[in-house]
């Protein structure tokens, strides 16, 4: 009877294990190949991304933060170059064309637009639709243009896909090489580092596209967090670090013109 019930305890502990590490490689799939499609999803599939025609050294010289913008919409075919830009996929294993803490990919780009707000899926080139609102002007502490742009980009750092395995073997093996405790705070701190210098890159990435197909664009910190989290019903690991605003400069006042 003894040997039973033992038998019976080690039995469910391993079931427990298991079980762990299935909802583990599951969400780590999930991660590196996109969420698995439900029957009520809207999405958009975008034109693949094209060439352009300049030269990095021309785009670097051409980068610039211009803050008027036309209220002529973007057509599908630039926004996916951006979006390409930004995070898109450019080698086996689902690499991205800008860098990433420890293969996190924890950067989701929400494309926020006139007709609602959607999410950019880079394993399947496109967008998913999250809502119907209009919810750019909630991107600016002070609107300082007079229109507000056909796209703002939202940069979210998704804390939850920095406690990989990978990140986790770090940490666990680090004190043992420094013969030191790694500190919690320390941790967090190298995490929010990160994070935050994954999206920086993403920013410039998408500053040298719009400077290559001649779009207007800047970056901006300058919003009210809890707003746009509201907006993008955004979990508790999940924070807004930037925002950044894109489309065709204004070249006369009609432009501006609503």
């Amino acid at each position: 009877m003894k040997i039973q019930k033992k038998a019976l305890a080690a039995i469910a502990e391993i079931t427990n294990e298991l079980g762990d590490q299935f909802d583990e490689l599951r969400a780590e799939i999930d991660r590196r190949f996109g969420e698995r499609r439900s029957e009520g999803e809207v999405f958009r599939p975008l034109p693949a991304p094209q060439g352009m025609d300049m030269s990095v050294l021309t785009a670097l010289n051409e980068r610039r933060s211009q803050r008027n913008f036309s209220n002529e919409p973007l057509p599908d075919q630039l926004l996916s170059n951006i979006l390409y830009a930004a995070d898109g996929i450019n080698r086996k294993g689902g690499k991205r064309t800008t860098a990433t803490a420890l293969n996190w990919r924890e950067t989701d780009i929400y494309v926020l637009k006139a007709n609602g707000i959607w999410r950019w899926v880079p394993e399947r080139n496109g967008v998913l639709f999250c809502s119907l609102h209009d919810v750019r002007d909630q991107t600016y502490l002070l609107q300082t243009q007079l229109t507000v742009p056909p796209v703002e980009l939202v940069f979210v750092a998704n804390y939850a896909r920095t406690r990989n395995f990978l990140s986790n073997a770090v940490e666990t093996i680090a004190p043992k090489i420094k013969k030191t405790a790694v500190d919690e705070a320390e941790i967090r701190e190298a995490r929010i580092r990160a994070c935050t210098l994954d999206v920086g890159v993403k920013l410039q990435s998408v500053y040298l596209a719009a400077a290559a197909m001649n779009l207007a664009c800047v970056a901006r910190t300058g919003f009210r967090t809890d707003k746009i989290s509201a907006a993008l019903h955004l979990k508790p690991d999940e924070v807004v670090i930037a925002a950044q605003s894109l489309g065709f400069p204004a070249k006369s006042i009609l432009d501006h013109l609503k």
